[in-house]
């Protein structure tokens, strides 16, 4: 499935708030084509719009993005493409408790139909796990993986499903040279058995570049260059910039690119701002009837026959096909995926592969496996409550039994209240911006719903509220001493677990729209000018009184 965009503009609108209301143009009516069976590079200095046209090409980003999209020579439906597509974000967002098999299967369970066995979700997982070098340290924890590992998982995760385009975005960022050579062999591989893979790298070494089939430079939001790898010194040559023997031509060319806004308007105007495509023959436009007549017409397929995609052994292509030396191959070589879609109208008709109900149960699941091995967490929790219940037991010990002391006992459901209310609205919004990263990033590849999301998010957590909460409750209830009756104490216990679920809701509100540093401000200041007004109206009563 090839790619392509004609005229694409990314310009970002100031903050209402900003002082600055002018408008900034990231991205300068740039356009290109990324063909399938080619491992592309997006480049440039920092600052040039590489990840900003990776977003907007993608599709992850859709506000102030204009121009032309299109697959395969015609209008891009985003809905469908989607679907049929992936992204790759720079962190590997992965859950440091569970093991990479458990993760592979969750993955299998979200993004393959529910008709599928178990068995054969099972057989699909550890094919990848083995193809992808991962097999060997399944049972180990992401957190324990190393960097080239989790990059690789995170590439397995999404060939669950074998979509045929893959967005990456700087794959080798934080990996050794040689790891990150591993990284682009796979996806070199993964190129060759018909994908459509793009990604964006800052400065790559000269054997790191010559691993790249296709590249296309962007600098100030203009495209410097388009076409092949090995054709990139030939063009700064003919434009007037002559790359010194055995020097990076990569480097070379973001040095020529970086802040120089005359070295920039030259190449821009040779390579029409990506219209072209240059070879040191002539120069190829990438017009949809150009590229429809140069491919004898495999743009007018029909539906039935454009999503066909079928992968292929990559150990059966013969050198000359791969153009990869036979030492730089490796176990990798032979990735096989399971073919889920192959027809439009099967893609139009599904918007998830799974109901909503098995998405909740299986995250849900996953949920709870996270929670049950936060042992650290869950020890900490417990002596918190523990301990705030001893204090403020302590500070109303038998105060029920005194009938005068009626601002005591305001003080003690006071505490209990802003107890619960502190401790369960600010530990979401410290964990939550974590959880929305990763939920983003699945949620746009279409592994789930945001409904079956928040459900499994809201109900994974009130086993560990109830539990927590019961403990500090019979604790400060006994201390004070409160009549031990049943019904007293169940509404005591509903009115405080209550209280933990409106501020739990309150937290992900809060910790969904603000930064963690603004949130905490407001968290902290809520239930503090709450217990002020409590405070005031209870004086002015008595003294009405």
């Amino acid at each position: 499935m090839d790619v392509e965009f004609k005229d694409l503009c990314y310009t970002v609108s100031p903050r209402r708030w900003s002082r600055n209301g002018l408008q900034k143009r990231v991205l300068k009516s740039v356009s290109g084509v990324f063909k399938s069976g080619e491992l592309s590079a997006i480049m440039g200095p920092s600052g040039a719009g590489k990840s900003s046209l990776l977003n907007a090409v993608s599709g992850y980003r859709t506000l102030g993005v204009t121009g032309t999209l299109c697959t395969n020579g015609k209008p891009r439906d985003n809905h469908i493409f989607h679907k049929l597509s992936c992204y790759i974000t720079q962190e590997d967002l992965l859950q440091p408790l569970l093991t990479a098999h458990e993760i592979m299967m969750v993955a299998a369970q979200l993004k393959l139909p529910s008709q599928i066995s178990d068995a054969r979700r099972l057989s699909t997982v550890e094919e990848i796990l083995k193809n992808l070098g991962l097999f060997e340290c399944k049972n180990t924890r992401t957190e324990m993986l190393s960097g080239g590992q989790k990059k690789r998982l995170s590439i397995a995760l999404e060939l669950i499903n074998n979509p045929p385009v893959f967005f990456l975005d700087e794959p080798t960022s934080g990996l050794d040279d040689v790891t990150a050579r591993q990284v682009l062999q796979l996806l070199r591989t993964l190129a060759r058995q018909g994908r459509t893979i793009v990604c964006t790298i800052h400065q790559p070494s000269a054997s790191l570049f010559q691993l790249f089939d296709h590249a296309y430079i962007v600098s100030q939001g203009l495209c410097v260059y388009q076409g092949t790898t090995h054709e990139l010194v030939p063009f700064l040559s003919s434009a007037g910039f002559s790359c010194p023997t055995h020097y990076n031509p990569a480097d070379f060319v973001i040095e020529v690119t970086d802040g120089e806004e005359k070295n920039i308007a030259v190449l821009s105007k040779a390579i029409c701002n990506g219209k072209v495509s240059w070879t040191q023959t002539h120069l190829i436009p990438l017009k949809t009837q150009e590229y429809e007549k140069k491919n004898g017409g495999t743009t007018k397929q029909t539906d039935k026959q454009s999503l066909h995609f079928e992968t292929t052994n990559i150990a059966a292509l013969t050198a000359s096909e791969r153009k990869v030396d036979s030492s730089s191959e490796s176990s990798l070589s032979d990735v096989h995926c399971p073919v889920m879609y192959r027809r439009i109208s099967q893609v139009k008709n599904v918007s998830y592969p799974t109901s909503t109900w098995f998405q909740f149960w299986a995250l849900f699941k996953r949920m709870m496996l996270q929670t049950s091995r936060s042992r650290v967490a869950l020890q900490l929790q417990m002596f918190h409550h523990v301990a705030c219940a001893l204090m403020i037991g302590s500070v109303t010990y038998q105060n029920a039994s005194d009938g005068n002391e009626m601002f005591k006992h305001v003080k003690f459901c006071m505490s209990v209240i802003l107890f619960h209310s502190y401790t369960w609205c600010i530990a979401p919004v410290l964990l939550f911006p974590s959880e929305v990263k990763l939920m983003k990033k699945e949620h746009f590849n279409r592994w789930y719903g945001l409904n079956s999301f928040y459900m499994a998010l809201t109900l994974s957590k009130i086993p560990v509220q109830i539990l927590l909460s019961m403990i500090f409750l019979i604790i400060v209830y006994y201390m004070n001493g409160l009549p031990a009756e049943w019904y007293r104490f169940s509404l005591f216990s509903l009115t405080a677990i209550t209280v933990c679920l409106v501020a739990e809701g309150l937290g992900l509100a809060i910790g969904s729209v603000f930064n963690v540093t603004v949130s905490m401000y407001i968290c902290n200041n809520t239930p503090y000018e709450r217990r002020n007004f409590s405070i005031m109206k209870y004086n002015k009563l008595s003294v009405i009184q």
